[in-house]
């Protein structure tokens, strides 16, 4: 890369960019190459799985020599390192050039392979401040542009296997594929079609602080991708114009992003949050739903002999970004009001864009609905299009009404595209357009079955089409949003409202709240009184429980989802939050949602439910349906990962019956993180055939959270294919017929959970050592320099490691490579019977799901790498035993997990895993040294005497590790 006032020299050959740079001492990068060498894939410990071929050490060694510029030059004048590689080859690649000496051995020792990285720790240790910054810089930036070539990659092999078909039907996780076996096991074409007619996937993207990344650098990774597909496209041709000028943008995008401030300086604001995540619906989501859906109609007409009903809604958008105020107290009323403003403007302002472009189409003159109108579709058009325009006024009014224009808009979103011309102006006896279904029926479905009556269906079947599903899948304000507050937060509003409340029993809680919402009865205060109660709440945040819910009467209908409720633990629980939205009048009124998240929630939570079904009144208010949340994060952290899973795959079995008892629908609503650690699967298609036999039911409401957006929704094409797997797998599982859970199978998870939380809390809960370690051998506590977001890491500012919020919990463990959340307790898995834990494994999905997920992350795992941070950072010597215990514990989970399996190695035949790993962990190994380096040194300085280059050392370190893992919290 080009050092900052520097030039470049480039070596080029056909498919090929090898940037050289020349730098000026002093200036830019102290490493004479952006992107970092490496030898070969990285060693495995000897007591954990097989080494692969190749060690980290020696391929790291070399990388550290490359990007600090100790490397000799071949004959030809050009260094070793890695090139910048367009072609067939797929985009950014680390090559090994021809007769590069001193190769890493295969089948090193343990030994050997901890003497190599304790060299290169002291070569790591040599370097100034700022040369560790650059160099972290250096291996960061290549982390980052190999995801950008990977994704790259990814594209062009999906669309390599699916061919000239609309959906690979070669693959169990399409809808091709999936309906092709429904109909081999006898299901109907017109059952098949009426299932998929009416499930509904609803994905809630949500502003957890797990991307590491700032916007602006997400942008030009994303430039990045699209500059490798194009060259990619143009792999035959050595020279010529074109190829000539993309490999001149590409260069300057990597110019631009070594140029770039790698870090958030601040913290980002919870408008700035919803921005950066609707941005994915802006860039990406808003071609890749509709292209999916025509791909999905051309499967349908090809396999079951019509196309999805044009209501057909099979994938929905949710947000929690700016409602989300568990543990938040950035998120207030105002905020809310002015996220729901700039949606409901940004999104008018793209359909705004789309009705422009139908003005185009619709020129036709013949016309199902009475019209004086020459062109009847063109002035139906401009009637909706005049009421989108009165949207914009009213978002904008309410933007100045509480200063939120600046934190919640782009620049460009201040301007409206409509035709050439300025907007119109509107008349102020327009209306807003705020309801979906009036903009579907009074206008777009109302021109689509004029055209199909005329004669004109495939007309109607194109943009129109694919504007009214736009319309079915993110509304009108692009995301419904949800609100999310913390149980007791609602119990002190209501004493705030009902001071004899506090002293009441969860009995005469519900008794009460049942009483007030069956009865007709004027509010509890009047508007003057409650407004005083409000101002004199002594805890802002209880006052704005009652202020959100005022805002909720007021907003535009259709904004809101689910209302849900963090550590949810009764029935009072849901009828609290019900009379608060009662009291202040809200007529649209959400969904309520218990959030059960512990163990003990879990476990509990099908009395809870009961209890709520049969308090007076209940279900008739809310029409015999309820949505409920399991949290998966927060469990895993109180009990541990096996025994959480086993929690709350009991919790929905319960629940699902005494739902069926009372003749209640249920949805499930998955609060999974990105990471195994919180409950995440990458394997989407899996994931939702593991759930509880007749849980899912055609409805499906999960998270997406942090760079699990970016990674499954950044690029249309990968988003698209995401859907696939998501509609698929809860097609699949309408249709499927799940072996039952044997009491063996049952007998031995109930004995495991309990062994195996009783080891987690064991560690996590009683060893008085376990705090020091966990502060001492991870970044947990530099975490929050990082900005990543809004919401502090803990709910209680004063609180322990208990207090800790799942995420950071997760990162820190996933920063040294122990991640320790996701397999503590799991050697418990070796007290099953050998015949039974075999038939579980063999005949039992949810379980085998779940063994070859644990594994992908074990295959993570580094316990060398994590010695490393103990070595250097934990000085206590107890501390320092409960490490070398806990590496030794591993090494037991590793071989109970083996003997399930049957494998050699975790995760062993997961072959792109493997490479993946190969390719990237040498250079993750060196920033981990790197960031060992950074926590030493930034803990013995003193307070007053910050190095700024230090911090940045360690802060992109920590980036480069999560861009390198792919995950971080």
């Amino acid at each position: 890369h080009q050092a900052k006032g520097g030039s470049t020299s480039t070596s080029k050959k056909a498919g090929r960019l090898s940037p050289r740079p020349v730098g000026r001492d002093g200036e830019g990068p102290e490493s004479s190459r952006l992107v970092p060498r490496v030898a070969g894939p990285r060693l495995a410990p000897a007591e954990l799985r097989r080494p692969r071929e190749g060690g980290p050490s020696r391929g790291a060694a070399r990388a550290v020599d490359t990007a600090s510029g100790q490397h000799p030059r071949r004959d030809d004048g050009d260094p070793r390192g890695v090139g910048v590689r367009v072609g067939l080859g797929g985009g950014l690649a680390a090559r090994e050039d021809a007769g590069v000496a001193g190769a890493a051995d295969s089948g090193a020792s343990p030994e050997a392979a901890g003497e190599a990285l304790k060299a290169i720790g002291e070569e790591v240790s040599s370097m100034s401040s700022r040369r560790l910054r650059d160099v972290a810089r250096a291996f960061a930036h290549f982390l980052a542009l190999a995801n950008a070539a990977e994704q790259e990659y990814r594209v062009r092999r999906l669309e390599e296997m699916r061919g000239a078909a609309a959906l690979d039907a070669r693959k169990l996780d399409s809808c091709a594929g999936t309906i092709a076996k429904i109909l081999e096991e006898g299901a109907s074409k017109e059952a098949a079609l009426a299932t998929l007619a009416k499930q509904h996937v609803e994905i809630v993207l949500t502003a957890h602080p797990t991307e590491v990344h700032r916007r602006t650098l997400l942008t030009k990774h994303r430039r990045v991708t699209e500059l490798v597909g194009a060259l990619d496209a143009r792999a035959e041709d050595a020279e010529g114009y074109e190829r000539e000028e993309l490999e001149r943008e590409l260069r300057g995008v990597v110019h631009s992003l070594w140029g770039s401030d790698d870090l958030r300086r601040s913290k980002p604001t919870p408008q700035k949050e919803a921005r950066g995540g609707l941005a994915f619906v802006e860039t990406s989501l808003w071609d890749a739903v509709p292209a999916f859906l025509r791909r999905l109609d051309a499967v349908c007409a090809a396999q079951l002999g019509a196309s999805l009903p044009l209501e057909a809604r099979p994938v929905r958008f949710a947000s929690w970004m700016g409602g989300d105020r568990d543990g938040n107290p950035n998120v207030t009323a105002s905020v809310t009001r002015q996220v729901v403003a700039a949606q409901r403007r940004k999104g008018a302002a793209m359909y705004l864009v789309c009705l422009d472009a139908l003005r185009l189409d619709l020129s036709v003159r013949e016309a199902g609905f009475e019209t004086s109108a020459d062109e009847p579709y063109k002035a139906l058009l401009e009637e909706a299009a005049s009421r989108l325009r009165a949207t914009v006024r009213w978002a904008d009014a309410e933007l100045a009404a509480t200063g939120g224009a600046s934190e919640t808009l782009s620049p460009k979103d201040h301007g409206v595209a409509y035709r050439d011309e300025a907007p119109v102006e509107v008349g102020e006896d327009v209306e807003p357009l705020f309801d979906s279904s009036e903009f579907l029926e009074q206008y777009l479905i109302k021109a689509y079955d004029s055209l199909v009556a005329n004669g004109y269906q495939s007309l109607a079947d194109g943009r129109l089409k694919d504007t009214i599903r736009r319309v079915g899948a993110f509304g009108l304000s692009l995301a419904t949003l949800d609100v999310r507050q913390e149980s007791t937060r609602h119990a002190n509003a209501v004493a705030a409202l009902y001071p004899a409340y506090a002293t009441m029993s969860n009995e005469e809680r519900v008794a009460w709240l049942s009483a007030e919402l069956n009865e007709v009865r004027r509010p509890l205060m009047h508007r003057a009184d409650r407004e005083r109660v409000v101002r004199e709440l002594a805890d802002p945040v209880d006052a704005d429980v009652l202020n959100c819910c005022d805002y909720l009467a007021t907003a535009p209908p259709g904004s809101f989802g689910a209302y849900v409720i963090s550590q949810a633990t009764s029935a009072a629980d849901v009828l609290a939050v019900e009379f608060l939205l009662a009291q202040a009048g809200v007529a649209d009124k959400p969904r309520v949602v218990p959030l059960f998240e512990t163990l003990d929630d879990l476990t509990n939570a099908p009395a809870s439910l009961r209890e709520l079904f049969e308090a007076p009144g209940y279900l008739d208010r809310v029409g015999h349906v309820q949505e409920i949340m399991v949290g998966y994060s927060d469990s895993a952290k109180d009990a541990g990962r096996l025994a959480a899973l086993w929690a709350q795959y009991n919790a929905q079995e319960k629940m699902l019956r005494v739902g069926a008892e009372f003749g209640v629908e249920l949805t499930f609503f998955h609060g999974k993180g990105g990471t195994v650690g919180r409950g995440g699967n990458p394997q989407t298609y899996a994931a939702i055939l593991a759930h509880p036999p007749h849980t899912v039911q055609s409805r499906f409401r999960v998270t997406e959270q942090g760079e699990a957006i970016a990674f499954n929704f950044g690029e249309p094409r990968l988003a698209q294919r995401t859907l696939d797997c998501y509609t698929a797998g809860v097609l699949r599982d309408a249709f499927r017929q799940p072996e039952p859970v044997k009491p063996a199978w049952r007998d031995a998870m109930d004995a495991v959970a309990a062994t195996s939380c009783e080891t987690y809390r064991g560690v996590v809960r009683e060893e008085p050592a376990f705090v020091p370690y966990f502060r001492a051998a991870t970044p947990e506590l530099e975490l929050g320099s990082l900005n990543v977001g809004s919401r502090p890491a803990k709910r209680n500012p004063k609180g322990g490691v208990e207090s800790l919020r799942a995420i950071p919990w997760i990162f820190s463990w996933t920063q040294t490579r122990l991640n320790l959340p996701a397999w503590l307790g799991l050697d418990a898995l070796a007290g099953i019977d050998p015949a039974t834990r075999d038939d579980m494994y063999r005949n039992w999905n949810w379980f085998k799901t779940n063994i070859d997920l644990i594994e992908t992350l074990l295959a993570r795992t580094e316990p060398l790498i994590a010695e490393a941070y103990d070595r250097r950072l934990v000085a206590d010597p107890e501390a320092a035993r409960l490490g070398d215990a806990l590496r030794a514990k591993l090494d037991a989970t590793v071989a109970a997990l083996l003997a399930v399996s049957g494998r050699d190695a975790p995760a062993q035949d997961h072959k792109l895993l493997m490479r993946a790993l190969n390719l990237r962990n040498p250079y993750v190994d060196v920033l981990n040294l790197i960031q060992i380096e950074a926590l030493q040194r930034r803990r013995a300085l003193p307070p007053d005497q910050p190095d700024l280059d230090l911090n940045d050392a360690l802060l992109v370190a920590i980036n480069g590790i999560a861009a390198g893992l792919r995950q971080s919290g």
